[in-house]
C-alpha cells in the first residue's frame, strides 16, 4: 500500500473512532442483530440465520479486539507513515 493510501486509512480510522466509541459501536451493533433477530430471522432459512449470526459474533469480536490494539494518540502528519497502529 502506498503512503498515501496509508495516510488516509489512518486518518479514516482515527476519525471514526474519534467520533464512536467502542463501547457504542458494540451496542449499536447489538441492536441491530436484535432487531434483525425479532423481526426477519423467522422469514429466512436456517443457513441464512447462521450467517447473519456469525457476522454478528465475528464484527463483535473484531471489535473488541481492535479496541485492546488501537492506539487513538497516534500523530498525524509526516511521522506517522513510520509508526504502526
Amino acid at each position: 500500500m502506498d503512503n498515501n493510501k496509508q495516510e488516509r486509512l489512518r486518518l479514516l480510522i482515527h476519525s471514526f473512532f474519534k467520533e464512536h466509541s467502542f463501547d457504542e459501536l458494540i451496542e449499536v451493533l447489538y441492536v441491530l442483530y436484535r432487531g434483525w433477530a425479532l423481526q426477519v430471522s423467522i422469514k429466512v432459512d436456517r443457513d441464512e440465520r447462521l450467517r447473519i449470526l456469525m457476522g454478528y459474533s465475528d464484527l463483535k469480536e473484531f471489535l473488541e479486539e481492535f479496541r485492546e490494539l488501537y492506539t487513538p494518540e497516534i500523530s498525524i502528519g509526516e511521522d506517522s507513515r513510520e509508526s504502526d497502529f
